[in-house]
């Protein structure tokens, strides 16, 4: 192979071309070195190289060995506050988290748990209370912000139903294994237990785990009626 083209040999990119110095005369007409063909040329020299000794064994014996067993069981949640119930839905169902922004009434539809219309990215979606949907009760704003802490707006969707609903805080993405789940305690049985498979422990706040089927059930019926 001519050492002038050979990548160990020329890095010209380095050295006079957009890594280098720029006194390259071909820059005036490529721009920069990856639309040149000596770059393509050293791109495609690595690939006509003899493989390492040992190389094809090591990969050979790493493919043939015994694997550990992936975690099974778990899936992965958003947590978020809405009042002072911490909640957690499954990843897959949020779309965006945005900042707070206005949202347009609906004459004779707007009441406590349908809010109205709110512009997300040029379209209108359907703004819902989930907090007043669940019967949480409204705490006084001073409960609900602090330092580091910021309202948003959550789109979540399932099939073609899309709806955003404001939450007072946004903990973060965790993957909840099956044993980490437990049964909703009859002490804290109310409102938002009829719509959670069971509740976890993070930070040493109880976490309710949505009902997928059940919360995006009244979504539907909250702007329905």
């Amino acid at each position: 192979m001519d050492q002038r083209n050979d990548y160990r040999f020329a890095h010209c990119w380095k050295k006079t071309g957009v890594f280098g110095d720029g006194s390259c005369e071909k820059l005036a007409a490529t721009v920069h070195c990856r639309n040149c063909q000596e770059y393509a040329r050293a791109g495609r020299s690595l690939f006509d190289r003899e493989i390492p000794q040992g190389y094809r064994e090591a990969w050979t014996a790493l493919l043939a060995s015994a694997k550990e067993a992936e975690a099974t069981g778990t899936v992965s949640v958003v947590i978020f506050r809405l009042n002072n119930e911490w909640l957690a839905l499954k990843t897959g169902f949020f779309r965006e988290v945005v900042e707070v922004r206005p949202v347009h009434t609906m004459p004779f539809k707007t009441g406590a748990v349908f809010k109205g219309l709110v512009n997300i990215n040029g379209e209108l979606l359907l703004c819902v209370s989930a907090a007043a949907m669940l019967g949480l009760e409204e705490q006084p704003e001073e409960h609900t912000t602090g330092s580091g802490i910021y309202r948003r707006l959550a789109v979540v969707a399932r099939d073609a139903e899309r709806f955003v609903f404001p939450v007072d805080e946004i903990l973060g993405i965790l993957h909840l294994s099956g044993d980490e789940l437990h049964k909703t305690p009859v002490t804290i049985a109310k409102a938002p237990a009829a719509h959670t498979l069971g509740v976890f422990t993070l930070r040493d706040n109880t976490v309710g785990l949505l009902d997928e089927d059940k919360f995006f059930q009244s979504l539907q019926r909250s702007v329905a009626s």
